[in-house]
């Protein structure tokens, strides 16, 4: 009898000491490091777009605001336009998950993601709110960033307008992202 008392004492004891340990991990912003510097990148259109469309140019990431946000400001060209945007990302400790926001010098709308990070940092998972294109149509966007090494990622974007699940969303565009600085 004692000695299952105290294998349950001690297996109770060790699942205390483990939720500690996951209640003390404390998220912020920082936990997205691995975006923070100059990146040179190529966005191209899958066959499954439906259109001919490849962007080149530099992001550069930043922290700012007293390391609150990560700040990503990209420069692109396709096909002769030039295209600026801003994307700040952060933890939001009220409800307590990461956040992607994107302003873009061509659409006047701003395009609102969450972000899960994998256990092991270097894979990224995103849901985008629905964003409104031209003409009416509403899409929706579900992208996953995989880095490679720590200065080069892919960033793979699944867009749809259906009620599918995202794993079942048409590839749409693959970004291949090489760190300059």
């Amino acid at each position: 009898m004692w000695p299952r008392i105290l294998l349950i004492t001690v297996g109770l004891y060790a699942y205390y000491i483990e939720g500690l340990a996951t209640e003390n991990v404390q998220k912020s912003t920082e936990d997205l490091a691995m975006f923070i510097g100059k990146w040179r990148f190529t966005d191209e259109a899958t066959e499954l777009a439906g259109f001919d469309y490849t962007e080149t140019g530099i992001t550069d990431c930043r922290l700012v605001l007293q390391s609150s946000y990560l700040q990503c400001s990209t420069t692109g060209t396709s096909k002769d336009k030039t295209r600026s945007y801003f994307n700040f990302l952060n933890y939001n400790s009220i409800s307590d998950q990461y956040e992607w926001v994107g302003m873009f010098s061509n659409h006047p709308e701003k395009f609102f993601m969450t972000i899960s990070i994998a256990p092991d940092g270097k894979n990224f998972e995103m849901f985008g709110s629905p964003i409104k294109q031209k003409g009416g149509i509403t899409s929706k966007n579900w992208s996953q960033i995989k880095f490679i090494s720590s200065d080069k990622f892919i960033w793979e974007t699944r867009v749809n307008k259906s009620n599918e699940p995202p794993d079942h969303w048409p590839l749409k565009f693959i970004g291949t992202y090489t760190r300059v600085e």
